[in-house]
């Protein structure tokens, strides 16, 4: 389990968020996205592109524009 580090709201609808993710801030590369689940096997799940990492701290950020009820 990540831990959310920082939620900021930029916007009306338009977030960012900093979380704790050590391994994917060291593999992930430009144009790949993290997969949000809520809950269990076959509920919703949401894609998220990684807007930055930080491979030392170990955090990816996130943001992302809140759209209908998810």
């Amino acid at each position: 389990m990540n831990t959310i580090l920082s939620k900021q709201r930029l916007s009306q609808e338009v977030f960012r968020m900093v979380i704790q993710a050590p391994e994917i801030a060291e593999a992930r590369k430009p144009g790949q996205f993290i997969i949000l689940q809520l809950g269990g096997d076959f509920n919703e799940r949401i894609r998220l592109t990684i807007a930055d990492a930080g491979p030392v701290e170990g955090t990816i950020t996130l943001i992302f524009q809140a759209e209908g009820e998810t």
